[in-house]
């Protein structure tokens, strides 16, 4: 049975957030079906993974030092930190899981990535706690379940709708999954939400560094949730809730248009935790099933040194990713003809690849100004449940190959498999931490339950960074 309303009311409105709040207050570890708790378990090692490879990156450097923290290195810390420390942290841990652009994501919820929010947000709200693996993750569904519907309401409807990406959604889902690592009951957690919405960032995307305000909107979930514990937003003992005037509803979830929406009322019946996307390419996800098209391409015989032309087809929203010598990392992870150069080049797209030292790289480089973009409506069809894609490839000798992929690698159509994962989380961590660390954090992560964080710590704790 789960803890929450199956279906969410159709006909009221100013109540659908109480909802949400008791749902992620009552959410067990039980109530979670297997499918969903197996993926959360995935991005959780993932999002560690990110957080940890992506700390030695400029922009997660800046943070942690203008935040004073030591970085992903909060994991380790034990004691009862302050509010503000807290909040410095999670702005420190959170730019580091994005920093990459490695993290996972979900199509319909709003496009987001909530990984890179929430389970930073679990792991500081951790901190000078004894509690179990299990719970953390139980905390992170909760966050997704909520954070996901909320930017799903989020999403553009009309042209001229401006995108809130990450930050905002997400500021909202890490909250909740502090609050409920923490023991948040019902009203708690309802006031949690109310307040990260009106705190969370109105992020939109910007380079380089600052990308979806995502260090920012995980350092504003952990204020709301220790403003909520210290009574902020609570009413006198006995009194009634007020009303409020329909046109300032509390959150997005009690605008009248949200309410019978059916993304919103299967809270509790379908897990869209379970149905977030893993990362091959660290890069935007816009660019992927270019990126593997190509790979699959050369992998079948391919020259790269016969192409002559390379013209991208892509939905109205990432005709933008054409810079062909990008200035920054940020510019780099959002630019097909970069990422299909690394791809030519390296033969892979991964953090080695897309990176600072190479954006002067002459054999990425030169193949990247052979790329093109444009736009190509028969992949708006597929938008925004696919980011499909579209490749003609201009041979030297004039002919031309066209394919196109509407499936990236990744999704829960075509998961990652276990080794790929556990690729990707010692391929990131084994250059900072050495191959025993990385074994020691599987053991841990790839068989969590019974441990606790404090396991999870001790082998963090003993690595010494090279």
């Amino acid at each position: 049975m789960h803890p929450g309303p199956k279906i969410l009311g159709t006909s009221r409105t100013l109540e659908q957030t109480a909802d949400f709040g008791a749902f992620a207050a009552a959410l067990k570890l039980e109530d979670i079906p297997d499918a969903a708790l197996a993926q959360a378990r995935r991005t959780f090692l993932d999002t560690l993974g990110t957080a940890i490879g992506g700390s030695s990156l400029e922009a997660a450097r800046l943070v942690a030092g203008t935040a004073g923290t030591k970085g992903w290195r909060t994991v380790i810390g034990g004691g009862d930190p302050s509010t503000a420390e807290m909040s410095a942290s999670a702005f420190a841990l959170a730019t580091s899981a994005s920093a990459l652009d490695f993290d996972d994501g979900h199509y319909l919820g709003g496009a987001i990535h909530p990984g890179s929010v929430v389970v930073p947000a679990v792991f500081v709200a951790a901190a000078g706690r004894q509690v179990s693996l299990d719970e953390m993750v139980t905390a992170q569904v909760a966050g997704y379940e909520v954070g996901l519907r909320l930017a799903h309401l989020l999403w553009p409807r009309h042209e001229q709708d401006r995108y809130h990406c990450t930050g905002t959604a997400a500021c909202v889902a890490g909250a909740v999954a502090a609050a409920r690592l923490r023991g948040a009951d019902a009203e708690l957690m309802t006031r949690t939400i109310e307040i990260a919405w009106s705190y969370a960032p109105m992020a939109a995307l910007q380079f380089p560094m600052v990308k979806e305000a995502i260090g920012w909107s995980c350092a504003t979930a952990m204020y709301a949730v220790r403003l909520a514990e210290d009574g902020f937003k609570a009413l006198p003992s006995g009194a009634r809730r007020p009303a409020v005037p329909d046109v300032f509803p509390p959150t997005p979830f009690d605008e009248p248009a949200a309410v019978g929406d059916p993304f919103l009322a299967t809270l509790g019946e379908v897990f869209e935790s379970g149905r977030t996307y893993l990362k091959p390419y660290s890069c935007c996800r816009y660019t992927h099933t270019a990126a593997r098209t190509l790979s699959e391409l050369i992998g079948d015989g391919l020259e790269a040194a016969e192409v002559k032309a390379i013209s991208v087809g892509t939905h109205k929203g990432a005709v933008f990713l054409s810079e062909r010598r990008p200035p920054t990392l940020e510019h780099a992870q959002y630019s097909f003809p970069f990422v299909l150069g690394a791809i030519a080049s390296d033969g892979d797209a991964g953090p080695e690849q897309i990176s600072a030292e190479r954006l002067a790289d002459p054999a990425i480089l030169d193949f990247a100004a052979l790329v093109s973009v444009h736009h190509d409506r028969e992949m708006d069809r597929h938008f925004p449940e696919h980011y499909a894609s579209s490749l003609t490839v201009t041979l030297s000798d004039g002919s031309q190959v066209r394919t196109e992929r509407r499936v990236a690698p990744g999704d829960p159509a075509e998961p990652l498999t276990e080794t790929e994962i556990e690729t990707k989380f010692g391929r990131l961590i084994t250059p900072l931490l050495g191959a025993h660390t990385t074994k020691s954090l599987l053991d841990v992560l790839l068989d969590p339950s019974g441990r606790g964080i404090d396991e999870l710590r001790g082998v963090l704790a003993g690595s010494c960074p090279r």
